[in-house]
C-alpha cells in the first residue's frame, strides 16, 4: 500500500536576484545617520522610508516588480501592495537581531547590499511548536521547527509578516548590510457580505 503525502498550508518564500550594480546604492549608504540598537549591538538606519529617496529608485522598482508578483503568482490576488517602512539594518561583527515578526503588514522583506555567504543566514521559526516531539534522526520541511535561509548580495526574500525570524551572532569580521521593509494594501481589504471588510477611505469620510 503506498501512501499519499499532503504538504498543507506552506508557508511562501521568494528569493530573486537584483541584476543591476550596487555601487551608487552603496556610496548613498554611507551618508546615512544611524541608531545603535542596545539589546543586539547592530545599527538601524535613522530614517526608516528609504525607499523615497531618488538614490534608491532603482532597487525601489525592483522591489514593487517582485511584490506584484508574490502578490499575483502565489496569493492569486489582484490588490495592489505598497512599501509603507523601510529601513536599513548593519550589523557588524559580535552583532545579530533578536527574533520577531513584522505587524501591521501584509508582505515583509529583506534585501541584501552586503552578505558573504559566510555571514550568519536569516533563521525563520515555526510559530506554533509541537507539544511533545520524538526524536529525530533527520530534519526536513516537515519536522523542523527552524529553517536557516543563506543568501548573498544583490538578493531579494520576501515572506508574509507574520513569519517569526531572527539574524544570529554574526562571527565574522564583515559586516552583513541589509534593508528590511513591510508592506500593506492600499485597496479595500474582505467583503462586505463576509463581515470581513476593511476599507479605510470609507471609515475616514463616514467619520469626518
Amino acid at each position: 500500500m503506498k501512501d499519499e503525502l499532503l504538504q498543507i498550508f506552506a508557508t511562501p518564500i521568494t528569493v530573486t536576484k537584483y541584476e543591476g550594480s550596487l555601487t551608487e546604492e552603496l556610496k548613498y549608504i554611507d551618508t546615512l545617520e544611524w541608531i545603535k540598537q542596545k539589546d543586539n549591538d547592530n545599527f538601524q538606519s535613522k530614517d526608516v522610508y528609504l525607499l523615497k529617496h531618488e538614490q534608491l529608485k532603482n532597487i525601489k522598482n525592483f522591489i514593487n516588480e517582485c511584490i506584484n508578483k508574490f502578490t499575483k503568482n502565489i496569493y492569486q490576488s489582484d490588490q495592489k501592495l505598497v512599501v509603507t517602512q523601510c529601513w536599513i539594518n548593519k550589523n557588524p561583527k559580535d552583532s545579530s537581531h533578536h527574533e520577531h515578526c513584522h505587524p501591521n503588514s501584509i508582505i515583509s522583506g529583506v534585501f541584501y547590499f552586503k552578505q558573504n555567504p559566510k555571514l550568519p543566514p536569516i533563521k525563520f521559526s515555526k510559530t506554533l511548536q509541537y507539544s511533545m516531539t520524538l526524536h529525530t534522526e533527520k530534519y526536513n520541511n516537515l519536522n523542523s521547527g527552524t529553517f536557516y535561509l543563506p543568501c548573498t548580495d544583490r538578493e531579494l526574500i520576501l515572506f508574509p509578516s507574520n513569519l517569526v525570524h531572527s539574524v544570529p551572532i554574526n562571527k565574522g569580521d564583515e559586516e552583513r548590510i541589509s534593508m528590511s521593509f513591510n508592506t500593506f494594501s492600499i485597496d479595500t481589504l474582505g467583503l462586505e457580505n463576509d463581515l470581513t471588510e476593511l476599507n479605510i477611505p470609507k471609515l475616514i469620510d463616514e467619520n469626518n
